[in-house]
């Protein structure tokens, strides 16, 4: 009988081919590590996992090979521009509060440690790294979560960084396991890289490979078992909330961690180095590893399908990467580059540019006359032609039209060619560099090479200094409150953050400022100067208050001002949030690209300029508080209340 079991346990898994592609993956909300085992049978190999409960986290470590310095214990405490690049996100993302079992308070659920929002941290790192697929699971319950509404936002957020999405309830009895184990599958692909004009299709089903009686080694009752689950052990037989007393040969029996192994698809050598009661839990949180492995194949193989060249279609960008050609080509008709004012408007003093670096591509135009030539890798010239052969006046009108009236992402299918002729197949560069290009001018009498510069646009809308994150994250400890967490986050009027804070204040609330969310940005803060965190949370409090969001207008000492302005410059041509940061400039300047489409210049040169510009022009602004997991009340493990305040800064005109 075991000989027999341990064939039919072999054939419940697809077979991986011997010819298949190598790839890279991440395993978020890892628990004991099904979705390791399932895509590392695929031949993926894991580069980041994260697991909070130290139980899974031992179990993990046990059975799977991956170094500990990639294995975070806290998904809200990394920064995502620190996990390694990755081909496939995976993640098996909290389901206790969209479960049947559970209180199903979805999104608010902020009892233990906001474990009902942590989907958020998943688009940070989409965000970031922007892996060509993801693969998600859950209890099935969360595609009727509060109305539909919840997986409604999950795939709208989905969708907004890009991604084609696909989701399926599958059972794990529909691919050869003796279990029921229904779970919905999301799965989706960057159609930056993936070609999604062919709708993904979910793997199709498989015949039953064994039974609960080859679970059991003996006569079980049932063919398909319960789903294996958390919480509710010894119920009687005959209850419907049973799930683990089996009739077999005529006897009652309990599942234990043999029988919950084979219905899991794990193999007979995975250890669990725990007691039996949390191995039992591990497995009822777990994946079922065969169901995992099917999907994975198909997502594999419509990575390996449908990939993109650079040039093989209509390139598609969002509003600020059509902005940075826009500049690019602006710059190719009108040399001739003027600083702007303090007051955001342009002077007569200019710079006369005569070479433009594309740093996301590694390429260099050379102006010279109303011609360019491109400069090759290997130093060679190429030459491109006449600048009025390749963009005129009114084409550059009608991209500038086209970026304002867009939204999101879009193509242009007239400027297809251009951006082959000029080599151009996508503009994100480092994520730890804040320039997206360099020019060489002459500026009275001397010369500057190279000169990095960031790109700010108002075309559209108004440009961000500092992108919200989670890494922009500010904690507060309330202390004394004597309401419910329920109460004020039930809260959802349109200035809902304001009103939860009154709420909590005339309910005894004290709010403390604690610390950043991310500890990296704090310590990039403190570089600035050693109090800029605390001054920062207490604009925040105030700007979410309701007293005011524009920098020029803050209560500020002229110490305060002055740092202040540091700050600002420092995020505008160094700083990120997430990243650690030694203090050094990686841009010298920033060309600003004005509503009507004409563009000026803030340069170091013109230091004192540049910062009176920042703050002049900084104004805080409110992102989505369920994106960025602020404005909700949660409790810790220790029992002590805590709130967060986001800290995002756009430029106004």
């Amino acid at each position: 009988m075991k000989q027999q079991l341990s064939l039919n346990l072999n054939t419940s898994h697809p077979t991986a081919s011997s010819t298949v592609k190598p790839f890279t993956f991440i395993d978020l909300f890892a628990g004991i590590g099904g979705f390791h085992l399932a895509l590392e049978q695929e031949g993926g190999r894991c580069v980041f996992a994260s697991e909070k409960d130290p139980f899974a986290r031992k179990t993990y470590l046990a059975n799977h090979a991956i170094d500990e310095a990639f294995f975070n214990d806290d998904i809200r405490t990394i920064s995502p521009e620190l996990i390694p690049d990755h081909d496939i996100l995976c993640a098996g993302f909290p389901c206790q509060p969209f479960s049947q079992a559970g209180h199903k308070k979805g999104f608010s659920d902020g009892d233990k440690s906001e474990r009902g929002n942590l989907f958020f941290c998943i688009l940070d790192i989409l965000e970031a790294k922007r892996p060509k697929a993801i693969i998600l699971e859950n209890v099935r319950h969360l595609e009727n979560h509060d109305g539909g509404n919840t997986l409604k936002i999950i795939l709208a957020h989905l969708e907004a960084l890009d991604y084609a999405i696909s989701y399926k309830i599958l059972k794990a009895s529909d691919f050869g396991m003796p279990q029921l184990r229904p779970r919905i599958f999301i799965v989706g692909f960057d159609r930056r890289k993936i070609e999604t004009a062919s709708r993904f299709t979910f793997p199709m089903p498989v015949p039953l490979q064994f039974t609960m009686s080859d679970v059991w080694e003996g006569d079980c009752s049932r063919e398909i078992g319960f789903t294996l689950r958390v919480g509710g052990k010894g119920s009687p037989l005959t209850d419907r909330r049973n799930w683990d007393a089996y009739l077999v040969d005529g006897q009652l029996r309990r599942l234990g961690v043999p029988q919950a192994k084979k219905m899991m698809g794990l193999p007979e050598d995975f250890a669990f180095p725990v007691a039996k009661t949390q191995a039992m839990k591990q497995l009822g949180n777990g994946v079922c590893v065969p169901v995992v492995q099917h999907v994975a194949r198909q997502v594999k193989n419509y990575i390996d399908t449908h990939s993109k060249d650079a040039f093989s279609m209509v390139q598609t960008f969002n509003k600020g990467e059509w902005s940075e050609l826009f500049a690019l080509l602006s710059l190719f008709i009108n040399p001739e580059l003027p600083f702007g004012s303090a007051q955001g408007v342009k002077t007569d003093d200019y710079v006369l540019v005569f070479r433009l670096h594309f740093n996301a591509q590694q390429v260099t135009y050379c102006l010279n006359e109303g011609q360019i030539d491109l400069l090759l890798r290997d130093g060679n010239n190429k030459e491109l032609g006449a600048v009025t052969d390749i963009i005129s006046v009114a084409q550059l009108h009608e991209l500038k039209q086209f970026i304002v009236g867009s939204k999101g992402t879009f193509s242009l299918t007239d400027f297809e060619k251009r951006l082959e002729l000029l080599q151009i197949s996508h503009f994100k560069g480092s994520n730890k560099q804040k320039q997206d290009f360099s020019i060489s001018f002459n500026h009275q009498g001397l010369t500057y090479q190279e000169e990095p510069l960031g790109i700010k646009s108002y075309l559209g809308s108004l440009p961000t200094l500092l992108n919200s994150s989670t890494a922009t994250n500010f904690v507060f400890e309330v202390k004394g409150f004597t309401g419910t967490l329920d109460a004020v986050n039930g809260i959802d009027t349109r200035s809902k953050i304001r009103d939860r804070l009154t709420y909590i204040e005339a309910n005894n609330g004290q709010l403390h400022f604690v610390g950043c969310e991310n500890t990296i940005h704090e310590e990039n803060l403190r570089k600035v100067d050693s109090c800029m965190p605390e001054l920062l949370g207490d604009i925040l409090l105030n700007y979410y208050k309701g007293l005011g969001a524009k920098f020029s207008a803050l209560p500020l000492t002229e110490q305060q001002r002055c740092r202040m302005k540091d700050y600002l410059k420092a995020v505008l041509l160094g700083m990120f949030s997430s990243s650690p940061w030694d203090g050094n400039y990686t841009a010298n300047g920033t060309v600003v690209v004005k509503e009507a489409g004409d563009m000026v210049l803030y340069h170091v040169i013109k230091d004192a300029i540049l910062k009176d510009y920042l703050m002049a022009h900084a104004k805080l602004d409110t992102p989505s508080s369920t994106r960025h997991r602020f404005g909700q009340l949660y409790k810790e493990s220790d029992g002590r209340c805590f709130i967060k305040l986001n800290l995002q800064i756009r430029l106004m005109s």
